[in-house]
């Protein structure tokens, strides 16, 4: 397929900024989908670029939106893992909804979803990686959410013919990430040692942003990649005590000083160097001096082998120059 035009929901967010300006390189004219209109400085001017209101819970603005539209790259959402229940619901399902319907009846050629990992649940007790063949089994509303907006695409797609892909994401690094978690990650750094007490020896899978995005504009028009899912993961996970050493080494060569998260850094290092004392501040310490970087699901591994068949390849494999990016933004 072809996409001449294309429509970005969610084109303020984390992964639809870097999705607006990699389309626009490519010579694509993108609608880019704001609904907080104080965020529309955070699309940098370019030419092929129309920043334009639209509410997915609002089916005439989606509905104007995709006028002459040829693809819909589906990111907004909400990604608060704690919000109101109702709330995620209300969004995450009934808005997919909305976007599937409008461009059914638009014509629109193509639409892409993009769901999240968080949708297997904890598949992955024997610490193999969990492929598409898993039948997801999300057990939070967060999860549920985003599964069941899978599942109105789907049939949505299946009814009216629509061409549809799926992209399940792991936890995404990137310049600019500003979910709950990654606010805490990130104000933890600056104030507090960073413990992972239970995840030595353990595994855990992640992708760069821009790779998320690069594979979304991959698999839409990829043969064969209609009414499939895709896990978007870099192929190799990483060891944690090794992603510690990588984040030793970027802070060493970035170009900011950060003195005092150097400091934090090592300090967190020699403490993870005594299992006993890592456990124990994890247990008793609530943030006061430590944050508890490990999260249900953070060991959990995934698959990418359905994803690297379509000849997509990672830019970002490395993890130390994905926190490298991070830390020089």
């Amino acid at each position: 397929m072809n996409a001449e035009f294309a429509l970005v929901t969610g084109a303020t967010g984390f992964i639809g900024r870097w999705l607006v300006k990699l389309l626009a390189l490519r010579g694509i004219n993108v609608r880019a989908g704001i609904h907080n209109t104080s965020h529309a400085e955070t699309i940098h001017p370019t030419d092929g670029v129309e920043p334009i209101d639209i509410d997915i819970l609002d089916r005439q603005s989606l509905g104007d939106a995709m006028e002459s539209i040829d693809a819909v790259y589906h990111f907004a959402a909400l990604v608060d893992t704690k919000a109101p229940k109702d709330d995620l619901f209300r969004v995450n399902v009934e808005g997919t909804r909305n976007v599937w319907h409008c461009a059914a009846e638009r014509g629109v050629k193509a639409a892409l979803y993009c769901s999240s990992t968080a949708v297997y649940g904890l598949l992955a007790k024997d610490h193999q990686p969990v492929s598409e063949k898993i039948r997801p089994k999300a057990i939070e509303p967060y999860g549920r959410s985003k599964l069941l907006g899978e599942t109105v695409a789907s049939e949505i797609a299946d009814k009216w013919g629509l061409h549809t892909v799926i992209i399940r994401p792991v936890a995404v690094f990137g310049p600019g990430e500003h979910s709950p978690f990654g606010n805490q990650v990130r104000q933890a750094v600056f104030s507090k040692l960073l413990l992972a007490a239970g995840f030595q020896n353990r595994r855990f899978s992640f992708v760069h942003v821009e790779d998320v995005a690069e594979a979304a504009m991959h698999l839409i028009s990829a043969p064969g990649s209609d009414g499939q899912a895709y896990n978007i993961a870099v192929d190799r996970p990483i060891l944690f005590e090794e992603a510690f050493q990588s984040y030793l080494r970027a802070l060493k060569q970035s170009r900011r000083p950060l003195t005092r998260v150097k400091l934090l850094a090592q300090l967190s290092k020699w403490v993870h160097e005594l299992p006993g004392l890592s456990h124990r501040l994890s247990r008793y310490d609530g943030h006061r001096s430590a944050f508890n970087i490990w999260q249900p699901g953070f060991d959990m591994t995934y698959s990418s082998r359905k994803l690297l068949s379509t000849s997509f390849r990672f830019k970002w494999n490395r993890f130390e120059d994905v926190l490298l990016s991070c830390i020089n933004e």
